[in-house]
């Protein structure tokens, strides 16, 4: 198997356990799947639902909700890039940029920056899946353990 098709699996395969723990917790809430990965741009691909519990006040999502978006994203390629350690978020940074609507589908991109052996970079898009237009970014470090 070329180097190529072994990233795609590992990708899939990385998505699909962390994704799907089946332990309850944050990232399974947040109803994640894998649309799409790119090995020459080293990027990975997430379509996430909105739900009625990230709303906020006035019934759009909640910035803190955005976030976790990003956190688990980029969270599941950080692990899949941290070989076979698993890695923690030292920071993450994100700019809103329109608003997230109930109803929803957003895709987030993530692109691996630099993949170093103490941290690994990465960068991120939100977009509407329906109209392509970008909702937020985000940048941040996350740490091999």
């Amino acid at each position: 198997m070329d180097k190529k098709q072994a990233w795609i699996e590992l990708v899939e395969r990385k998505s699909k356990h962390y994704l799907n723990l089946g332990d309850g917790g944050f990232d399974e809430h947040m109803k994640a799947h894998l649309v799409d990965c790119n090995y020459e741009e080293q990027s990975v691909t997430y379509r996430f639902e909105t739900q009625k519990w990230q709303i906020n006040e006035r019934g759009g999502i909640h910035g803190g909700a955005i976030a976790g978006m990003f956190d688990t994203a980029f969270g599941v390629v950080a692990n899949l890039t941290a070989g076979d350690n698993e890695a923690t978020t030292t920071d993450m940074t994100i700019s809103f940029l329109r608003g997230v609507e109930l109803g929803m589908e957003v895709d987030l991109k993530v692109y691996i920056v630099k993949a170093g052996r103490s941290l690994i970079r990465q960068r991120g898009e939100l977009y509407d899946a329906a109209t392509k237009k970008l909702l937020a970014t985000g940048s941040g470090s996350w740490m091999p353990l």
